[in-house]
């Protein structure tokens, strides 16, 4: 190919012709090559699918494995058995509602030596992740949230006093759509 119109990219189809034949090949990967001359050559180096439906397959497709990757982000429990988690909050209430605060009722009690831990975000639960997205961890069940916009949303686990601590397995979300002062 020589001096293309536009850059030629993977999944690109090209109308090639050969001794008269024009054939539709689908671009598998390109390698462009600069020959350092002036004016600019670029030399193109494009590899094409011979088979597309099975080579193209190939290069989408996905691979599956029962084993979890090592660099995957789990939750805390996941160093502990599976099945070991502590209740989820289905009876959690907001009993008051200010400018400054959500008074917020657990539903339950709190787990000996833990607690309930607010999060702005719905992951990494626990007390040495991100301290920027912690809102506050309460050792009784009703206890105060504090607000500071608008709209607000927060995120609810009840955590033990275990090593690494047992958390509820999903969060209680809390959205708040109402004017502060």
């Amino acid at each position: 190919m020589v001096n293309p119109a536009q850059d030629v990219w993977p999944g690109d189809i090209l109308a090639v012709t050969s001794n008269g034949v024009t054939s539709s090949l689908l671009v598998r990967s390109v390698v462009v090559k600069d020959g350092g001359a002036v004016p600019e050559v670029l030399q193109y180096e494009t590899k094409f699918a011979n088979d597309w439906a099975t080579e193209w397959a190939d290069g989408v497709g996905i691979k599956l494995n029962e084993e979890i990757a090592a660099n995957a982000l789990l939750p805390q429990t996941a160093s502990n058995s599976p099945g070991q988690f502590l209740a989820n909050l289905q009876q959690l209430a907001v009993t008051s509602l200010t400018d400054t605060a959500l008074q917020v009722d657990a539903g339950t009690a709190p787990p000996a030596g833990g607690g309930f831990e607010v999060r702005r975000k719905d992951w990494e639960f626990g007390a040495g992740a991100d301290a920027a997205d912690m809102v506050l961890r309460s050792p009784v069940r009703s206890f105060s949230v504090p607000r500071a916009a608008q709209v607000e949303q927060f995120y609810l686990r009840m955590y033990d006093a275990s090593s690494p601590p047992l958390y509820s397995r999903f969060s209680s979300a809390l959205f708040v759509n109402a004017p502060v002062g």
